[in-house]
Protein backbone atom coordinates (compact mmCIF):
# COMPACT_ATOMS: atom_id res chain seq x y z
CA UNK A 1 0.00 0.00 0.00
CA UNK A 2 1.22 3.01 -0.89
CA UNK A 3 0.26 6.65 0.60
CA UNK A 4 1.26 10.26 -1.53
CA UNK A 5 0.13 13.60 -0.55
CA UNK A 6 -2.98 14.42 -2.09
CA UNK A 7 -5.14 11.18 -2.13
CA UNK A 8 -4.07 7.15 -0.96
CA UNK A 9 -5.17 4.39 -2.67
CA UNK A 10 -6.32 1.25 -1.32
CA UNK A 11 -6.83 -1.98 -2.73
CA UNK A 12 -10.33 -3.33 -1.39
CA UNK A 13 -11.96 -6.17 -2.91
CA UNK A 14 -10.74 -5.24 -6.22
CA UNK A 15 -11.63 -1.41 -6.61
CA UNK A 16 -9.54 1.48 -5.86
CA UNK A 17 -10.56 4.07 -3.20
CA UNK A 18 -8.78 7.78 -3.53
CA UNK A 19 -8.87 9.39 0.08
CA UNK A 20 -7.91 13.14 -0.25
CA UNK A 21 -5.84 14.58 2.76
CA UNK A 22 -6.93 17.45 4.93
CA UNK A 23 -4.95 20.53 4.25
CA UNK A 24 -4.61 23.11 7.67
CA UNK A 25 -6.94 26.84 6.94
CA UNK A 26 -3.89 28.74 7.52
CA UNK A 27 -2.00 26.90 5.06
CA UNK A 28 -4.52 27.66 2.70
CA UNK A 29 -4.68 30.93 3.12
CA UNK A 30 -1.20 31.32 2.58
CA UNK A 31 -1.38 30.87 -1.13
CA UNK A 32 1.29 30.04 -3.40
CA UNK A 33 4.50 32.09 -2.42
CA UNK A 34 5.77 34.38 -4.81
CA UNK A 35 9.31 33.57 -6.85
CA UNK A 36 8.27 29.81 -6.51
CA UNK A 37 8.47 29.77 -2.96
CA UNK A 38 6.06 26.88 -1.98
CA UNK A 39 2.92 28.18 -0.17
CA UNK A 40 3.29 25.97 3.07
CA UNK A 41 6.18 28.43 3.88
CA UNK A 42 5.74 28.65 7.52
CA UNK A 43 5.63 32.03 9.62
CA UNK A 44 9.52 32.26 10.54
CA UNK A 45 10.40 32.05 6.53
CA UNK A 46 7.48 35.07 6.25
CA UNK A 47 9.76 37.01 9.00
CA UNK A 48 12.70 36.07 7.22
CA UNK A 49 11.97 37.77 4.28
CA UNK A 50 10.01 40.38 5.59
CA UNK A 51 13.46 41.41 8.12
CA UNK A 52 15.31 41.27 4.08
CA UNK A 53 12.80 43.28 2.35
CA UNK A 54 12.82 45.74 5.18
CA UNK A 55 16.42 48.04 4.10
CA UNK A 56 15.12 48.06 1.03
CA UNK A 57 11.84 49.82 1.86
CA UNK A 58 14.23 51.92 4.62
CA UNK A 59 16.11 52.74 2.02
CA UNK A 60 13.71 54.15 -0.28
CA UNK A 61 11.65 56.17 2.49
CA UNK A 62 14.96 57.82 3.28
CA UNK A 63 15.85 58.45 -0.46
CA UNK A 64 12.29 59.62 -1.00
CA UNK A 65 12.62 62.34 2.50
CA UNK A 66 15.73 63.33 1.04
CA UNK A 67 14.81 64.28 -2.07
CA UNK A 68 11.44 66.43 -0.97
CA UNK A 69 14.03 68.11 1.73
CA UNK A 70 16.40 68.87 -1.13
CA UNK A 71 13.14 70.28 -2.82
CA UNK A 72 11.82 72.38 0.15
CA UNK A 73 15.57 73.49 0.51
CA UNK A 74 15.62 75.11 -3.06
CA UNK A 75 12.19 76.58 -2.98
CA UNK A 76 13.57 78.43 0.83
CA UNK A 77 16.96 79.49 -0.95
CA UNK A 78 14.81 80.88 -4.16
CA UNK A 79 12.47 82.60 -2.01
CA UNK A 80 14.83 84.22 0.10
CA UNK A 81 16.98 85.58 -2.62
CA UNK A 82 14.06 86.77 -4.26
CA UNK A 83 13.35 88.55 -0.76
CA UNK A 84 16.60 89.81 -0.69
CA UNK A 85 16.11 91.11 -4.00
CA UNK A 86 12.83 93.19 -3.56
CA UNK A 87 14.69 94.53 -0.61
CA UNK A 88 17.71 95.37 -2.44
CA UNK A 89 15.81 97.35 -4.65
CA UNK A 90 13.74 98.83 -2.74
CA UNK A 91 16.28 100.49 -0.86
CA UNK A 92 18.35 101.50 -4.04
CA UNK A 93 14.59 103.09 -5.27
CA UNK A 94 14.92 104.69 -1.87
CA UNK A 95 17.92 106.21 -1.55
CA UNK A 96 17.68 107.37 -5.47
CA UNK A 97 14.25 109.34 -4.00
CA UNK A 98 16.35 110.70 -1.34
CA UNK A 99 19.08 112.00 -3.32
CA UNK A 100 16.67 113.77 -5.70
CA UNK A 101 14.92 115.57 -2.82
CA UNK A 102 18.04 117.10 -1.46
CA UNK A 103 19.15 117.64 -5.00
CA UNK A 104 15.57 119.38 -5.76
CA UNK A 105 15.04 121.40 -2.17
CA UNK A 106 15.32 124.77 -2.34
CA UNK A 107 16.92 125.51 0.86
CA UNK A 108 21.17 124.45 0.59
CA UNK A 109 20.38 122.26 3.52
CA UNK A 110 22.73 118.67 4.34
CA UNK A 111 21.62 114.95 2.85
CA UNK A 112 18.89 114.30 5.27
CA UNK A 113 15.70 112.46 5.40
CA UNK A 114 13.06 115.13 3.83
CA UNK A 115 10.58 114.56 6.17
CA UNK A 116 9.90 114.34 10.05
CA UNK A 117 7.77 111.67 9.15
CA UNK A 118 10.46 109.54 7.32
CA UNK A 119 12.58 109.96 10.41
CA UNK A 120 9.60 108.58 12.35
CA UNK A 121 9.70 105.86 10.02
CA UNK A 122 13.15 104.67 10.09
CA UNK A 123 13.10 104.93 13.72
CA UNK A 124 10.84 102.47 13.97
CA UNK A 125 12.00 100.19 11.81
CA UNK A 126 15.73 100.57 12.79
CA UNK A 127 14.65 99.89 16.89
CA UNK A 128 14.05 102.97 19.12
CA UNK A 129 16.67 102.32 21.52
CA UNK A 130 19.29 101.25 19.08
CA UNK A 131 18.34 104.14 16.64
CA UNK A 132 19.15 106.68 19.85
CA UNK A 133 22.21 105.43 20.80
CA UNK A 134 23.32 105.52 17.37
CA UNK A 135 22.33 109.69 16.94
CA UNK A 136 23.81 109.95 20.51
CA UNK A 137 27.01 108.49 20.00
CA UNK A 138 27.59 108.78 16.60
CA UNK A 139 30.63 111.20 15.59
CA UNK A 140 29.65 111.60 11.90
CA UNK A 141 27.81 114.48 10.35
CA UNK A 142 24.60 112.40 9.48
CA UNK A 143 24.01 112.44 13.03
CA UNK A 144 20.50 113.78 14.23
CA UNK A 145 20.99 115.93 17.20
CA UNK A 146 17.82 114.96 19.90
CA UNK A 147 16.44 113.13 16.93
CA UNK A 148 13.93 111.13 18.81
CA UNK A 149 12.10 113.73 20.56
CA UNK A 150 12.65 115.59 17.34
CA UNK A 151 10.98 112.64 14.88
CA UNK A 152 8.50 111.67 17.34
CA UNK A 153 7.09 114.83 17.98
CA UNK A 154 7.47 117.38 15.30
CA UNK A 155 5.72 114.05 13.39
CA UNK A 156 2.54 114.31 15.48
CA UNK A 157 2.53 118.25 14.85
CA UNK A 158 2.64 117.52 11.45
CA UNK A 159 6.06 120.10 11.04
CA UNK A 160 8.16 120.90 8.11
CA UNK A 161 11.01 119.97 7.63
CA UNK A 162 14.78 121.55 6.63
CA UNK A 163 18.09 119.69 7.34
CA UNK A 164 17.21 119.11 11.00
CA UNK A 165 15.56 122.49 11.69
CA UNK A 166 11.67 121.91 12.25
CA UNK A 167 9.56 124.46 10.23
CA UNK A 168 6.22 125.27 12.33
CA UNK A 169 5.11 128.19 10.08
CA UNK A 170 6.09 128.85 6.48
CA UNK A 171 4.93 131.30 3.60
CA UNK A 172 5.72 132.40 0.38
CA UNK A 173 7.39 136.12 -0.49
CA UNK A 174 7.64 137.85 -3.84
CA UNK A 175 11.34 138.52 -4.55
CA UNK A 176 13.09 140.60 -7.45
CA UNK A 177 16.04 138.84 -8.15
CA UNK A 178 19.10 139.55 -10.94
CA UNK A 179 19.54 136.23 -12.82
CA UNK A 180 21.89 135.13 -15.93
CA UNK A 181 20.68 136.19 -19.36
CA UNK A 182 21.32 132.79 -21.31
CA UNK A 183 19.89 134.56 -24.77
CA UNK A 184 21.39 138.24 -24.90
CA UNK A 185 23.93 137.54 -22.73
CA UNK A 186 24.35 139.79 -19.35
CA UNK A 187 21.84 139.68 -16.49
CA UNK A 188 17.96 140.22 -16.37
CA UNK A 189 15.96 140.97 -13.62
CA UNK A 190 13.39 138.59 -12.67
CA UNK A 191 10.50 138.44 -10.08
CA UNK A 192 9.18 135.41 -8.52
CA UNK A 193 8.11 133.72 -4.96
CA UNK A 194 10.42 132.11 -2.88
CA UNK A 195 9.59 129.97 0.66
CA UNK A 196 10.11 131.95 3.65
CA UNK A 197 10.50 130.59 7.16
CA UNK A 198 8.26 132.01 9.38
CA UNK A 199 8.74 129.95 12.45
CA UNK A 200 11.24 127.33 12.95
CA UNK A 201 13.04 125.44 15.54
CA UNK A 202 16.29 124.31 15.82
CA UNK A 203 17.47 120.66 16.58
CA UNK A 204 18.50 121.70 20.27
CA UNK A 205 14.62 122.69 21.04
CA UNK A 206 14.43 120.06 23.94
CA UNK A 207 17.01 121.83 25.89
CA UNK A 208 15.65 125.55 25.34
CA UNK A 209 12.06 124.07 26.75
CA UNK A 210 13.14 121.70 29.43
CA UNK A 211 16.34 123.73 30.86
CA UNK A 212 17.13 126.96 29.59
CA UNK A 213 13.14 128.83 29.60
CA UNK A 214 12.23 126.79 32.94
CA UNK A 215 15.22 128.27 34.81
CA UNK A 216 14.31 131.83 33.50
CA UNK A 217 10.68 131.35 34.43
CA UNK A 218 11.28 129.83 37.59
CA UNK A 219 14.20 132.60 39.06
CA UNK A 220 11.78 135.13 37.42
CA UNK A 221 8.64 133.79 39.27
CA UNK A 222 10.01 133.08 42.43
CA UNK A 223 11.16 136.78 42.42
CA UNK A 224 7.64 137.81 41.42
CA UNK A 225 6.31 135.87 44.24
CA UNK A 226 8.32 136.64 47.16
CA UNK A 227 10.24 140.25 45.91
CA UNK A 228 7.98 142.57 43.64
CA UNK A 229 4.79 142.43 45.68
CA UNK A 230 7.13 144.65 48.69
CA UNK A 231 9.00 146.66 46.07
CA UNK A 232 8.27 150.20 44.38
CA UNK A 233 6.23 150.53 41.60
CA UNK A 234 9.54 151.47 39.56
CA UNK A 235 11.42 148.52 40.71
CA UNK A 236 9.03 146.67 40.07
CA UNK A 237 8.53 147.90 36.35
CA UNK A 238 12.36 147.94 35.43
CA UNK A 239 12.42 144.08 36.75
CA UNK A 240 9.38 143.37 34.86
CA UNK A 241 10.79 145.54 31.73
CA UNK A 242 14.22 143.45 31.82
CA UNK A 243 12.19 140.52 31.97
CA UNK A 244 9.80 140.08 29.93
CA UNK A 245 12.53 141.77 27.63
CA UNK A 246 14.56 138.60 28.36
CA UNK A 247 12.24 136.18 27.19
CA UNK A 248 11.24 137.84 24.14
CA UNK A 249 14.77 138.39 22.98
CA UNK A 250 15.35 134.21 23.66
CA UNK A 251 12.05 133.19 21.45
CA UNK A 252 13.74 135.71 18.98
CA UNK A 253 16.91 133.97 18.83
CA UNK A 254 15.36 130.47 19.07
CA UNK A 255 12.82 130.08 16.66
CA UNK A 256 13.27 132.56 13.98
CA UNK A 257 15.12 131.73 11.09
CA UNK A 258 19.77 132.01 11.49
CA UNK A 259 20.01 132.54 8.45
CA UNK A 260 19.44 129.52 6.09
CA UNK A 261 20.82 129.85 2.96
CA UNK A 262 18.94 129.13 -0.09
CA UNK A 263 20.58 126.57 -2.82
CA UNK A 264 22.25 128.11 -5.75
CA UNK A 265 23.75 125.68 -8.52
CA UNK A 266 25.59 129.01 -10.23
CA UNK A 267 26.85 132.23 -8.03
CA UNK A 268 24.47 134.84 -8.52
CA UNK A 269 25.97 137.26 -11.07
CA UNK A 270 28.11 140.04 -10.19
CA UNK A 271 29.45 138.64 -6.95
CA UNK A 272 32.98 137.84 -7.76
CA UNK A 273 34.04 140.24 -4.84
CA UNK A 274 32.58 137.95 -2.38
CA UNK A 275 34.13 135.06 -3.31
CA UNK A 276 31.58 132.67 -3.57
CA UNK A 277 33.10 128.69 -3.09
CA UNK A 278 31.51 125.13 -3.79
CA UNK A 279 29.56 123.41 -0.75
CA UNK A 280 29.53 119.52 -1.36
CA UNK A 281 27.76 119.03 1.90
CA UNK A 282 24.98 121.21 0.17
CA UNK A 283 25.59 120.77 -3.23
CA UNK A 284 25.56 124.87 -3.32
CA UNK A 285 27.69 128.00 -4.16
CA UNK A 286 28.00 129.29 -0.51
CA UNK A 287 29.55 133.30 0.02
CA UNK A 288 31.87 133.91 2.25
CA UNK A 289 30.91 134.25 6.39
CA UNK A 290 28.17 131.32 5.14
CA UNK A 291 29.04 127.48 6.60
CA UNK A 292 27.42 124.25 6.74
CA UNK A 293 26.38 123.47 10.07
CA UNK A 294 26.30 119.97 10.97
CA UNK A 295 24.01 120.22 13.98
CA UNK A 296 21.59 122.09 12.12
CA UNK A 297 22.41 120.18 8.86
CA UNK A 298 22.20 123.75 6.82
CA UNK A 299 23.63 126.80 5.37
CA UNK A 300 23.72 129.27 7.34
CA UNK A 301 25.04 133.13 6.56
CA UNK A 302 26.83 134.78 8.66
CA UNK A 303 27.35 131.44 10.76
CA UNK A 304 28.58 131.87 14.48
CA UNK A 305 28.47 128.98 16.52
CA UNK A 306 25.13 126.79 17.55
CA UNK A 307 24.24 127.13 20.67
CA UNK A 308 22.36 124.28 22.56
CA UNK A 309 20.77 126.89 25.43
CA UNK A 310 18.85 128.76 22.18
CA UNK A 311 18.46 125.18 20.72
CA UNK A 312 19.34 126.58 17.51
CA UNK A 313 22.03 128.25 14.76
CA UNK A 314 23.26 131.59 15.34
CA UNK A 315 23.68 133.50 12.19
CA UNK A 316 23.18 136.64 10.18
CA UNK A 317 19.28 136.77 11.07
CA UNK A 318 18.69 135.94 14.46
CA UNK A 319 22.82 137.59 15.66
CA UNK A 320 21.35 140.61 16.67
CA UNK A 321 18.04 138.85 19.29
CA UNK A 322 21.12 136.82 20.82
CA UNK A 323 23.10 139.67 21.86
CA UNK A 324 20.01 141.03 23.65
CA UNK A 325 19.26 137.92 24.88
CA UNK A 326 22.96 137.49 26.36
CA UNK A 327 22.90 141.08 27.77
CA UNK A 328 19.37 140.70 29.37
CA UNK A 329 20.62 136.82 30.83
CA UNK A 330 23.70 139.02 33.02
CA UNK A 331 21.55 141.94 33.77
CA UNK A 332 18.43 139.68 34.42
CA UNK A 333 20.68 137.92 36.55
CA UNK A 334 22.49 140.59 38.93
CA UNK A 335 18.98 142.31 39.14
CA UNK A 336 17.18 138.98 40.88
CA UNK A 337 20.12 138.40 43.10
CA UNK A 338 19.72 141.95 44.44
CA UNK A 339 16.37 141.72 44.73
CA UNK A 340 16.18 137.78 46.85
CA UNK A 341 19.30 139.83 48.77
CA UNK A 342 16.69 142.66 49.75
CA UNK A 343 19.37 145.31 48.75
CA UNK A 344 16.67 147.29 46.64
CA UNK A 345 13.27 146.34 48.15
CA UNK A 346 11.89 150.13 49.26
Amino acid sequence: MSQRRGGSAKESGGGAVHVEEVMPFSKVLEGPAPNGIAGGMDRESNDVLASQAAPNLSTAVAAAAAATSTTTTTTLSNDALQATSIDTRYRIETEQIRTKQWQDSYFARGRTLGTWEAEYAQLKDNGWRGECNRMINSKDHTSLPCGCCSAILCSALGAGRVGNMAVLKQSTVWVTEEVPDLENGGTKTERFTRPQLDFVAGPYWPMLCMVTYPLILGVSGVVLVTVIPRATVWVGLLWAICTIGLIVALAMTAFRDPGILPRYSTPPPNQEEHQWRWNDRALTYRPRGAWYDPDTGVIVEGFDHTCPWTGTAIGKKNMVAFQFFVTLVFVCLVFDIILLTGFAVM
